[in-house]
């Protein structure tokens, strides 16, 4: 498989092997092994929906990376991927060099990060960066669900295909090192931060904050960080 130039860009990052005796150089990087800094993505099945938000390419500037290249977001799979010049679908494989990408026409910005998901386990994956104040961050996790193929199993059912459905976006709050689930409301956020629990009720009844608001959300990540 021909290496692309964002691969030959990436080369010097990655390293090469040791010489062998007979003086050819091998490379760790091997595409069709998907131990490098791309993977070859596999055929999908047939399913109704999309996986992504935006199913076009659009440039994306990978912060390591000096040349911009066409990007997508598999939001389901929380991958991002791109096309060759031979229309082979690539898969960025969830390396640090690699963990700032900048949608370049709505400066849309993901972070490769490791957060608390909802369920509390730690997990690596992209967040869109929100905004952001000093220590603290507002992260969002898009969601796209799969229901799936449903078989009839009598002659008075009808077999349902499987199918992407958007679902409820999740935010998160950054504080220093730490990516946690936002909380809900302030006697959750308090319980984040105790020392500062009298200042946030403080701030949360005089600002009529509703937890449910991004805008909202945004002030309290501002108030966080002066406090």
């Amino acid at each position: 498989m021909r290496i692309s130039f964002l691969i030959l860009t990436l080369l010097p990052i990655i390293g090469f092997g040791q010489e062998d005796r007979s003086g050819t150089k091998s490379y760790k990087y091997q595409p069709s092994l998907g131990n490098g800094v791309f993977r070859e993505d596999s055929k999908a099945k047939e399913i109704n929906g999309s996986p992504y938000i935006i199913s076009s390419f659009s440039l994306v500037k990978v912060a390591s990376i000096e040349e911009k290249t066409k990007m997508r977001y598999n939001v389901y799979k929380d991958e991002f991927e791109f096309i060759t010049a031979k229309n082979d679908t690539l898969i960025l494989d969830k390396l640090e060099d690699f963990s700032d990408l900048n949608f370049v026409a709505t400066n849309t910005k993901y972070k490769l990060v490791n957060y608390l998901n909802i369920n509390d386990k730690l997990q690596l994956g992209y967040l869109i960066e929100m905004h952001q104040k000093n220590d603290f961050g507002l992260f969002k996790k898009e969601n796209i669900n799969l229901n799936e193929e449903k078989i009839a199993k009598t002659s008075l059912e009808q077999n349902m295909p499987a199918k992407y459905y958007k679902s409820e976006d999740f935010y998160f709050l950054k504080s220093k090192d730490k990516i946690v689930e936002f909380p809900s409301n302030k006697k959750r956020l308090s319980k984040i931060f105790p020392e500062k629990k009298e200042a946030i009720e403080t701030f949360v009844k005089e600002n009529q904050i509703d937890f449910n608001k991004e805008t909202d959300k945004i002030k309290l990540i501002d108030f966080l960080s002066t406090i």
